[in-house]
């Protein structure tokens, strides 16, 4: 077997709390699983909740895995610009501030003393041109660390991230959270304004191709089906799922969109599916236009498009790959 690509997600994980995505502790767990993968820390962000409550969840999924050895690193409470885009805080004063359905560990027993900015250029510095970073939350905490240390945008070996919408699908790919904008580039658009300068190998795995019509969706029956009691993760996956299913935040499905579970397996598996090289921009200054990401005529290329993807085969792996761990 080839060498492992050591790889950081950064991640806003909100575990077992109503009203959040599901992807991102999914994401986590099939970090874990593929054998293509090596899983050295998790740094958390703003998003689906707090980034402090999202240690405390990403370090359950991580226990429940048997992986006490990953480092969670806490990251960015808020954008670039030192403010809670949208109606994040008033939300985070309601469910999605504290814990839910899943106990937690506490945030001591979670978080190392790193801020995920520290984490990140530490790793980094101490493994060049051996990380991938997969981003699958606002990019705030990869912006800061770029900030930090500029150097390590020659020493990363690439970034995943899910986010941006190029609108090549006309059903999904415009905006989730405004009619032309995904949310993990609205949260923090001048963060993904640097990472998408940034000069690092970039593949953007965004709504045009992480959505139900590319089959990337882990159906309420395939949920159903898992056993709670065959190990741990499928305990903690089938209450994560079921959490979810009850308060979707996005009804795209009749289940689970694997949007950030698609970023893992396309930085596991760089021929994933079909991708485009793409000039492509993120608008920081338009009222309407905040957040969405813009392909740029006459202008080199800065990314790889993930566009097509056989996403009910991924899903069917996604599955069984997480369902092997503790077993």
């Amino acid at each position: 077997m080839s060498r492992r690509t050591k790889v950081i997600v950064d991640t806003d994980p909100g575990v077992g709390i109503p009203g959040t995505d599901a992807d991102d502790p999914i994401a986590i767990l099939l970090a874990l699983a593929d054998p293509r993968l090596e899983l050295i820390g998790v740094t958390t962000t703003f998003g689906n909740c707090p980034p402090e409550l999202g240690a405390r969840g990403a370090r359950a999924v991580l226990d429940a895995a048997g992986r006490p050895d990953v480092p969670v690193a806490v990251g960015s409470a808020v954008a670039l610009n030192g403010e809670l885009p949208g109606d994040l805080s008033s939300r985070y004063d309601g469910e999605r501030g504290r814990a839910g359905t899943i106990p937690l560990p506490s945030l001591a027993d979670s978080a190392i003393s790193s801020t995920a900015a520290e984490f990140i250029v530490d790793t980094v510095n101490a493994h060049p041109h051996e990380v991938t970073l997969i981003a699958i939350g606002p990019q705030t905490n990869i912006a800061q660390a770029l900030e930090l240390d500029p150097g390590i945008a020659e020493r990363l070996r690439s970034i995943v991230f899910m986010g941006g919408a190029l609108g090549l699908d006309p059903e999904y790919g415009r905006g989730n959270v405004t009619p032309v904008a995904e949310c993990n580039i609205w949260y923090d658009a001048d963060a993904a304004d640097i990472v998408f300068r940034s000069g690092v190998d970039l593949t953007m795995v965004g709504l045009d191709v992480t959505n139900p019509n590319q089959g990337v969706v882990l159906s309420a029956s395939a949920i159903s089906a898992i056993d709670p009691d065959a190990s741990a993760v499928a305990g903690m996956l089938a209450q994560i799922c079921d959490t979810y299913l009850e308060a979707p935040m996005f009804e795209w499905a009749d289940g689970c969109v694997l949007y950030d579970p698609l970023a893992v397996a396309a930085a596991a598996d760089p021929e994933l599916g079909e991708y485009r090289e793409l000039a492509v921009g993120v608008e920081r200054d338009g009222t309407l236009t905040r957040g969405q990401t813009v392909p740029l005529r006459d202008a080199v290329p800065n990314l790889r498009v993930l566009v097509k993807v056989d996403g009910a085969a991924f899903a069917g792996n996604c599955l069984d790959r997480i369902l092997t761990l503790g077993r």
